[in-house]
């Protein structure tokens, strides 16, 4: 087993990061603009995750100024989450911070180790199960197959209402990502139910996520 790493975690309800893609932020807490900071500065990663419940809501009715000044909402995230590190865009004269953290890995969360003012969790990378080597072929071929699939659905179900989407289905970049980057980088463009992208993050297969996008397309 690989060394454990450790990892400030920002929980955003609803968001589900996946390898491969940058998640833009717009950073206003306090606690998190802390974290941005630090872990630019310490070279951190930063994990950026879907939730599972409230532990403490914000306060209703806020000023602008009152939510720069406050911590807001506090999550108990999800156990597996996307991290990567974190690239400072813009820092404006009020203190808001415009970041994009570059996703690079799954972690499933084994501890945490700190939860003021912000979150660390010791974690390990999650990887996709090693398939038998007399089976790759196979799997290679079906998986092909399933995108292709996924591709003319997205195309009769989003193409003729969105000339851009339908450019990029059927452009040479998009048609040349091999199934496994597929099954992550369709996210950066679509967004669909959360706790339906959080199952596929969580899949340790490529044929799973992509079985799981193919059955959510044709409900």
């Amino acid at each position: 087993m690989s060394q454990p790493l450790e990892v400030a975690l920002f929980p955003i309800p609803s968001l589900v990061a996946f390898p491969g893609t940058i998640v833009p932020l717009h950073v206003f807490e306090p606690r998190y603009r802390q974290m941005i900071n630090d872990c630019v500065r310490d070279q951190r990663m930063i994990g950026v995750c879907h939730t599972r419940k409230v532990i403490r809501a914000a306060k209703a009715n806020q000023t602008q100024d009152e939510a720069m000044n406050s911590n807001q909402a506090t999550y108990q995230p999800q156990a597996v989450f996307s991290a990567g590190y974190c690239d400072i865009i813009e820092t404006t004269a009020d203190g808001r911070i415009m970041a994009e953290i570059r996703i690079e890995q799954r972690l499933r969360i084994v501890k945490e180790i700190q939860s003021i003012p912000y979150r660390i969790v010791s974690s390990q990378p999650l990887h996709d199960d090693v398939p038998d080597p007399s089976e790759v072929m196979s799997i290679e071929g079906r998986n092909r197959d399933l995108q292709l699939l996924i591709n003319s659905k997205l195309l009769v179900m989003i193409g003729a209402a969105n000339p851009e989407f339908e450019n990029l289905i059927n452009g040479s970049e998009w048609q040349s990502l091999n199934p496994d980057e597929f099954s992550y980088q369709l996210f950066e463009t679509l967004r669909f139910d959360p706790d339906m992208m959080q199952a596929i993050l969580e899949a340790c297969s490529t044929q799973a996520r992509l079985n799981i996008i193919w059955d959510y397309l044709c409900r």
